[in-house]
C-alpha cells in the first residue's frame, strides 16, 4: 500500500511539475562556427594571413616532392644499369628523402594547426561574447555551436549563423575604424 501511495504521489508530482514546465518557453539556438569564419570580415582577413604564412611552406615541401619523384623516375629508367650497390644507395636516398617529406608535411600541418589557433583566438574571443550578449538580451537558454558531431539535426528558424556573422562584422568595422 506504501510502494502504491509513493507511485501515486510521484506521478501527481511528475503532472503537476510538467503543466509549470510546460507553460515556460525556452528559447534554443545555434549557429555554425565555420560559417562564421568563413562569412565574416575577421575571418575571412585571418584566413588569408594564414594563407600567406603557408605559401613559403608549400612551395618547399612541392620542391621536396618534386625532388623525390625526379629520384624515383631516374630510378627507373636507369635500373637496369645500375649496379646493386648504385640501386641501394639511391634507394636508400629515395627512402631517407620520403621520410624527409612525411616530416615536413606533419611539421606544416602542426605549424598550420597553430597559426590557424593564433590568428582566429580574437574571433573567437568575440563570437563567444556576441553569443553570450545575444543569449543574455534575448532569453536563450542554450545557444549550441554546429558541427564535431554536436547537432544533427535543427529547424533554420533556430540558426544564429547570419546573425553572429553581422554582429562580427559590425565590431570589425568599429575597431577598425570603418564605421
Amino acid at each position: 500500500m506504501r510502494i502504491f501511495a509513493g507511485v501515486i504521489a510521484g506521478l501527481l508530482f511528475l503532472a503537476v511539475s510538467t503543466q509549470v514546465w510546460a507553460a515556460e518557453v525556452i528559447r534554443l539556438g545555434f549557429f555554425d562556427k565555420q560559417a562564421v569564419v568563413d562569412r565574416s570580415e575577421m575571418g575571412k582577413e585571418g584566413l588569408e594571413k594564414l594563407k600567406a604564412k603557408m605559401v613559403p611552406i608549400r612551395e618547399k615541401l612541392d620542391a621536396a616532392r618534386q625532388e623525390v619523384e625526379e629520384l624515383e623516375a631516374e630510378f627507373k629508367t636507369k635500373e637496369l644499369v645500375w649496379s646493386n650497390d648504385v640501386k641501394q644507395a639511391k634507394l636508400q636516398e629515395i627512402r631517407a628523402k620520403k621520410v624527409m617529406l612525411r616530416q615536413g608535411v606533419d611539421q606544416a600541418n602542426r605549424l598550420l594547426s597553430e597559426q590557424e589557433r593564433e590568428l582566429l583566438m580574437p574571433l573567437q574571443k568575440n563570437v563567444v561574447e556576441i553569443v553570450a550578449r545575444i543569449g543574455k538580451e534575448e532569453g536563450y537558454a542554450m545557444i549550441f555551436e554546429l558541427g564535431d558531431g554536436g547537432i544533427w539535426y535543427a529547424p533554420d528558424s533556430l540558426n544564429l549563423t547570419e546573425r553572429i556573422v553581422q554582429e562580427l562584422n559590425k565590431f570589425h568595422a568599429r575597431e577598425k575604424g570603418t564605421q
